[in-house]
């Protein structure tokens, strides 16, 4: 457990470059790996939504989007390899390192008695100044599973996510929440005491485990099968994962990312046979996300794949966590596109090249047509800076212009 004691309170600058996390910093955090746990929770405390550490240098933490020091030392090669041994609970990740792969896998901190912190863990091998280092990144995870309230998910579209089968993406940026939303439309799954489900997860890591909401003693009979995807977890791929679980009867399958054509075409056969799949994908927009799912498959395949992928899709959502205008914190900036029948007839009426003019119209459109549910990023935020929750300022520096112009 963690010794409070050794947390610092100090208050800190916003717009200072150091976050005081620990009374006192030791001379190696390997020479006492209870203090680099407590520096873990301390910088989450702090609102640290990431934490950065690499060799030769000062750990970073982001908070609220912006880059702080964590400590006033910069770390050794020595001492970060050994942290990862700490992290990854095995002498052999240097060694994996060293072989030109990547980790990515969960961690967790015993805090008090009944509650744990819990990190998404990568490490990857990177040079520093001309030599070979490692960073390591560490996602803080919630205590508790986010609601569709937490992750402000638009009234309009809840409706929408009980289909009896197909595809729901949320798409956007690394770091911009889109396993958070992932997390509580699963939740608002699980909790429907008139609709039990069986939902099998993968994810790498699983950031969320659901154990807060989902007990033997729960109102609801839903039941939630958690794997993890990776080197040493419960399954190799997200393609092996997908293909296992329709020979498992799930309602639902959570696939954490599709993200090659194996994960793909798993996700699209799960929609075929009767499941709800809920997945993410890299994007930055609707259209950027739907080429992109087409174009992981080959030349040859691409038209028929296009077909498939629009008869799959149900809900498309991409989003942006931006800050607050007060500074309080993060809001999602949503662009969203439900899929109807008459919505995928005018997607197969026109080719891939006509795919961004098309939904460029239904953008325009939904805003007279009540019978198409679509919202553009401009839109949204747009309407974000009319409330006075998001600063204008703040729009133009993550959102490209011609997108919140539309």
């Amino acid at each position: 457990m963690i010794d409070s004691g050794l947390l610092s309170e100090d208050p800190f600058e916003p717009r200072g470059a150091l976050v005081p996390v620990l009374k006192e910093e030791p001379s190696r955090f390997d020479a006492g790996l209870d203090k680099f746990d407590a520096f873990l929770v301390g910088a989450s405390r702090r609102g640290a939504a990431d934490i950065t550490i690499q060799s030769e240098a000062r750990p970073r933490l982001k908070i609220n989007n912006r880059q702080y020091f964590g400590t006033k030392r910069l770390l050794l090669r020595s001492e970060v390899d050994m942290l990862l041994g700490h992290l990854w609970r095995s002498t052999d990740a240097a060694g994996i390192i060293n072989q030109g792969r990547a980790l990515d896998f969960s961690y967790d901190v015993q805090v008090e008695r009944g509650k744990r912190q819990r990190y998404r863990v990568n490490a990857v091998g990177i040079m520093k100044d001309g030599a070979p280092g490692l960073e390591i990144t560490l996602r803080t995870l919630p205590f508790r599973t986010p609601t569709l309230d937490d992750v402000q998910f638009e009234e309009e579209l809840r409706g929408y996510l009980h289909p009896s089968s197909g595809m729901i993406v949320i798409a956007g940026g690394t770091g911009h929440g889109k396993s958070t939303t992932m997390a509580a439309i699963t939740r608002f799954h699980l909790e429907d005491r008139d609709n039990a489900r069986k939902v099998c997860d993968f994810q790498q890591p699983i950031e969320f485990t659901y154990s807060d909401i989902l007990t033997e003693h729960s109102d609801s009979a839903s039941i939630i099968g958690q794997s993890e995807i990776g080197v040493g977890r419960n399954l190799p791929t997200f393609s092996d994962a997908v293909w296992a679980a329709l020979r498992r009867g799930p309602s639902i399958i959570n696939v954490g990312e599709a993200r090659d054509v194996g994960s793909m075409k798993g996700c699209m056969q799960a929609c075929v046979t009767g499941h709800i799949v809920n997945t993410t994908t890299h994007a930055g927009s609707i259209i950027e996300g739907l080429r992109r799912m087409v174009l992981e498959f080959p030349s040859e395949e691409q038209e028929a794949r296009a077909f498939d992928l629009i008869s799959s899709l149900q809900l498309f959502v991409v989003q942006r966590l931006l800050r607050k205008a007060d500074g309080s914190g993060l809001i999602a900036v949503r662009e969203y596109l439900l899929f109807d029948d008459d919505i995928r007839d005018r997607f197969y009426d026109t080719e891939i090249n006509g795919w961004p003019a098309l939904v460029s119209n239904l953008m325009k459109e939904a805003r007279t047509n009540p019978s198409i549910v679509a919202r553009s990023t401009g839109e949204t935020a747009r309407g974000l800076v009319e409330q006075g929750i998001l600063s204008m300022a703040e729009a133009r520096r993550f959102i490209p212009r011609k997108m919140l112009q539309q």
